[in-house]
C-alpha cells in the first residue's frame, strides 16, 4: 500500500468514525458476552449515561426485566442469523422505557466465528406519538359515520318514553279507574321507561368510552367483549343493510392482553369496511371467528372477518394497508381505518393479514398471541 492509499484509507476510517459517533440514532456494538464496547453520542443522551459509563455495562443492564427472555433469544438468533430487525424497549437509567427499533448486524471472523454486533436503535416516541394521533382520528372518523345509526338507535327508546309518559298522564286524568288497576298500569309503563333508559345508558356508554380512546394499560381481555360491543354499535348498520351475522364467538374463551377498547376499535373498523363491501351484493354475511393457530410460538390466535362481497383485485389488495388510501367514495372514507388497525395489531405483538378476490368476499386475519386468563 502507498503513502497515498494510505493516507486516504486513514482519512475515509476518520470520517466514517466521525459519521457514525454523531449519527442521530443510537449506535452500539457489543462483544460475544453481550459487554458494550462502543457507543455513541446519541446513545449517551437516550439512555441518560455517559459514554464510560455504558461502556462499564452489558446489554442486558439496558433492558427492562420483563423482557430479558426475549432479549436472550434475540441476541441467539442475531449470532446465528447474522442480522435481525426488532421493535423492543430500553431503559434509561432514570427507569424510562423507551421504544425502540433495533436493526443489529453480526460481525463473524473468518473462520465464521462470532466477534462482536453493531446496533441501530432509532428511538420510536415521535413515531408512537403521531401514530396515537392517528388512531384518534381515526376514531373520531368513526363516530362521524356512526352519527346517523346512533340518532336511530336513540329514537327507538326515546319514541317509548314518550309514549309511556303520555299514557302514564292519561291514567293519572282517568279519576273512574280503580287504585289497584293505576297501580299496576303505572308499574308496567315505568317498567317501559326504565327498560327504554337503560338501552340508551348501554349505548351512550359504550360510544363514551370508544370516543374517548384514553390509552389503557394493557391487561387482560376476553376477545368476546370488544367482537360484541362492536357489533352493538354497528347494530342498526347491520340490520338496515340486510346483513346476516355469523359469530360463534363464546364468552370467556379466547383471551388476550390488550388494551379492549384499541381492539374494539379494529373490529369496529373491520366490521364497518365489510358493510361496505356488501353493498352491492344480494347476498350479505359477516362471518366472525376465533381458533388457535396451529404450532404457533407464543400460542396465538387467529380472529377471522370475513364478508360475502365484492372482494379486492390485486393491485387492489397491495394497498389496503396503506394511510389514506381508499376505494370509497370521496367524503365516504378517510383512508386510514386498515392503516391504522395493523398499527394496533402491531402494537399489540400481533399480525393482520388480507386474502381477497373479485366476486368471492374478502378475510382479514388478525393473529393476536394468547393470554392465560
Amino acid at each position: 500500500m502507498t503513502m497515498e492509499t494510505d493516507g486516504a484509507a486513514r482519512e475515509a476510517r476518520k470520517t466514517f468514525d466521525l459519521l457514525v459517533e454523531h449519527f442521530p440514532d443510537m449506535i452500539h456494538s457489543v462483544d460475544t458476552d453481550g459487554n458494550l464496547v462502543y457507543v455513541n453520542r446519541a446513545a449517551t443522551a437516550l439512555l441518560g449515561y455517559s459514554a464510560d459509563e455504558l461502556r462499564g455495562l452489558n446489554i442486558r443492564q439496558l433492558y427492562p426485566p420483563e423482557i430479558q427472555e426475549a432479549v436472550e433469544r434475540g441476541f441467539r438468533d442475531v449470532k446465528q442469523g447474522g442480522e435481525k430487525r426488532v421493535e423492543s424497549l430500553l431503559m434509561a437509567r432514570d427507569g424510562t422505557r423507551i421504544p425502540v427499533e433495533l436493526r443489529t448486524l453480526a460481525v463473524h471472523d473468518e473462520s465464521g466465528a462470532f466477534v462482536r454486533t453493531f446496533t441501530v436503535s432509532r428511538d420510536l416516541r415521535p413515531l408512537k406519538a403521531l401514530q396515537e394521533n392517528l388512531i384518534h382520528a381515526g376514531r373520531l372518523a368513526a363516530i362521524g359515520e356512526l352519527a346517523a345509526g346512533v340518532v336511530h338507535d336513540l329514537n327507538n327508546p326515546l319514541t317509548a318514553i314518550l309514549l309511556a309518559s303520555t299514557m302514564m298522564r292519561r291514567v293519572a286524568e282517568n279519576t273512574g279507574t280503580p287504585a289497584e288497576t293505576l297501580r299496576e298500569q303505572a308499574a308496567g309503563y315505568c317498567e317501559t321507561v326504565r327498560e327504554a333508559a337503560a338501552a340508551m345508558e348501554a349505548l351512550t356508554t359504550r360510544l363514551r368510552d370508544f370516543s374517548r380512546g384514553i390509552k389503557e394499560q394493557h391487561a387482560p381481555v376476553d376477545l368476546f367483549d370488544p367482537v360484541h360491543d362492536a357489533l352493538f354499535i354497528l347494530a342498526h348498520r347491520l340490520h338496515h343493510g340486510n346483513v346476516k351475522v355469523e359469530c360463534p364467538v363464546v364468552k370467556g374463551r379466547h383471551w388476550i392482553l390488550g388494551d379492549r377498547n384499541q381492539i374494539e376499535q379494529v373490529f369496529l373498523n373491520l366490521f364497518a369496511n365489510a358493510c361496505d363491501a356488501m353493498e352491492t351484493v344480494p347476498e350479505r354475511t359477516l362471518a366472525i371467528g376465533i381458533e388457535p393457530l396451529p404450532e404457533t410460538v407464543p400460542p396465538t390466535w387467529c380472529c377471522t372477518v370475513r364478508d360475502s362481497g365484492a372482494g379486492m383485485p390485486p393491485q387492489v389488495l397491495e394497498q389496503v394497508f396503506q394511510s389514506f388510501f381508499t376505494t370509497k367514495p370521496r367524503g365516504k372514507g378517510t383512508g386510514l381505518g386498515l392503516s391504522i388497525s395493523r398499527a394496533i395489531v402491531k402494537e399489540h405483538g400481533g399480525d393482520i393479514q388480507v386474502a381477497s378476490e373479485p366476486g368471492r368476499g374478502t378475510a382479514f386475519s388478525l393473529l393476536l398471541p394468547q393470554h392465560e386468563a
